[in-house]
């Protein structure tokens, strides 16, 4: 009898009887795993070279768990009907991922959660050619390993996901060593996977950090959807197992009109071949062009278990109703800002282009989160793109390195930010302007902060940008129970809190606010004392 741990991967091998002209499209092989109290997890096996057939499982529970094995081939003795039985124990010292398990859409769709109930915040790392990053050198000082030394790092800093994608840019599904002898979508080339690509996912799982996968960009699925559908499927049989959210595409429908619905349906497709596999099912969502207002092409697919909106780098203007509207009109599907002002990148801005800043990082992933978004992804020059050195990948975006890109102090102050919210009951939190009163008009009309609070405003939070103008006369938070409250302020450059006020009384449900020590951006948070 095998032995696994509940919410980590084995692999089982198998042998086929029979020798196949391409195993890849020649034959269908599933498992079938049945555990405790009527569990059932089906996974599909992946063709792993020669005769070899593989299937990896993740125990979702404690105790004994048997599996059977089926095919479309009737007559492959070695593949059909092969079983046997695995243990699987939890481990007491899991964390993360591996203690509370994979992700799931929460009651009400306005979060996610892991397995176990408890809420998961998307805090992910954005790395498009994460394929081509170096396992085994460095041209960063005391590192090992590009690769790894940047999944430790940002998994230290706090993040929760690593958002990747398996082709890159362009036309990288027709050159994409993925495939052999140039046998785009026909022939597929096992140890590639094997050797280059299963290291990685498998690296950063055993880190605690979710992998959010898509296969390639926008025009993979223009001359074969049914071909981008079955490697997904193969990507959910090799991968499946870890933890895992499925994005299908980049920038899914493109930019050129006349290919729009095309690819949309084509992605499509392909996310229905997701579904269908995914015994466990992951979440499925689609990166999304970048659009005002967000781009709805699908929204009410079933499939679609959250949006991962691109606000763009400075493409167009932006205005935090995109989200609150966005989510008012699309209710039950929680909405993650996937793509916006990698830090270090140069805008594409109609005013003029510039570096981005830790600053607008921040401005933008707190208005995010202030206007109900369940997340963010971050993500760095020289990192998204894996820029080896200077030259390499030099464009109108930037040639800031990888080694330089993952130092930049945005990733630092984003994981104050998780640490933010979790510290507050952040799932209950709404937009709610009408929490907060400003006396000076400038302010009230054009440099409005973002607020939020829960249902029974025990708590309100307000997000002062560096646009706020000081001093901007009386400000006040409103609408508060007749209950004491502590006010403190929150500085989200270090991450640090201090408490002004111990105990306040709301008059008539007001609290005055005091000023802000500076012209930086701040946060200001009322919470009702018990």
């Amino acid at each position: 009898m095998r032995t696994a741990t509940v919410w980590q991967a084995i692999q089982i091998d198998f042998a086929s009887a029979r020798e196949r002209v391409n195993p890849y499209l020649d034959v269908r092989v599933d498992v079938a795993f049945s555990g405790p109290d009527g569990a059932l997890v089906r996974r599909p096996a992946f063709w792993d070279g020669d005769r070899i057939w593989c299937v990896r499982f993740t125990p979702p529970a404690a105790g004994t768990w048997t599996f059977e094995v089926s095919t479309d081939d009737p007559y492959d003795s070695g593949l059909n009907r092969a079983s046997g039985e695995i243990e699987a124990r939890v481990d007491p010292g899991a964390r993360g991922v591996h203690q509370h398990g994979f992700l799931r859409a929460a009651d009400g769709g306005r979060h996610l959660e892991h397995a176990d109930g408890k809420p998961f915040f998307w805090l992910a790392d954005t790395h498009w050619r994460f394929a081509t990053e170096r396992w085994d050198e460095s041209n960063k000082p005391g590192w090992a390993s590009q690769f790894r030394g940047t999944v430790d790092h940002r998994a230290a800093q706090g993040f929760t996901v690593y958002q990747c994608n398996l082709m890159a840019f362009g036309d990288g599904w027709r050159t994409s060593p993925a495939w052999a002898n140039g046998n785009t979508f026909e022939e597929l080339d096992p140890p590639w996977f094997r050797n280059v690509v299963d290291p990685r996912m498998a690296y950063v799982a055993e880190k605690g950090l979710v992998i959010a996968l898509g296969i390639s960009w926008y025009g993979g699925v223009d001359e074969n959807p049914e071909g981008m559908a079955r490697l997904a499927r193969y990507l959910v049989a090799r991968y499946g197992a870890h933890p895992m959210v499925w994005t299908l595409g980049g920038e899914v429908a493109g930019y050129d009109p006349e290919l729009r619905q095309q690819r949309i349906d084509g992605w499509r497709q392909v996310a229905l071949a997701i579904r269908d596999a995914d015994g466990y099912d992951h979440p499925r969502t689609a990166h999304l062009t970048c659009e005002r207002p967000i781009a709805p092409y699908y929204q009410g697919d079933d499939w679609l278990t959250l949006t991962l909106n691109q606000l763009g780098h400075g493409d167009f203007d932006l205005d935090v109703s995109h989200y609150a509207d966005h989510l008012d009109k699309h209710p039950g599907t929680p909405l993650v800002e996937g793509e916006s002002m990698y830090e270090g990148l140069t805008t594409a801005e109609y005013n003029g282009r510039r570096s981005v800043t830790a600053t607008m990082v921040r401005h933008v992933a707190y208005r995010a989160m202030q206007s109900g978004c369940c997340g963010y992804s971050y993500g760095a020059q020289g990192c998204w793109n894996g820029a080896w050195d200077e030259q390499e990948l030099r464009s109108p975006w930037g040639s800031l390195p990888w080694y330089e890109g993952v130092d930049l102090p945005g990733a630092v102050q984003l994981g104050h930010l998780r640490a933010f919210y979790e510290a507050l009951n952040w799932t209950a939190l709404r937009p709610a302007p009408e929490c907060l009163e400003l006396e000076s008009w400038v302010n009230e009309t054009i440099y409005r902060p973002n607020v939020s609070a829960d249902p029974a405003r025990s708590v309100v939070v307000a997000f002062f940008g560096e646009n706020y103008r000081r001093p901007g006369g009386r400000a006040a938070f409103c609408g508060l129970t007749d209950s004491d409250y502590r006010v403190r302020l929150f500085d989200p450059r270090e991450g640090s809190s201090r408490t002004l006020v111990e105990s306040v009384a709301p008059a008539s449900g007001r609290i005055e606010l005091p000023d802000l020590p500076d012209e930086f951006d701040w946060l200001l948070v009322a919470e009702r004392i018990s």
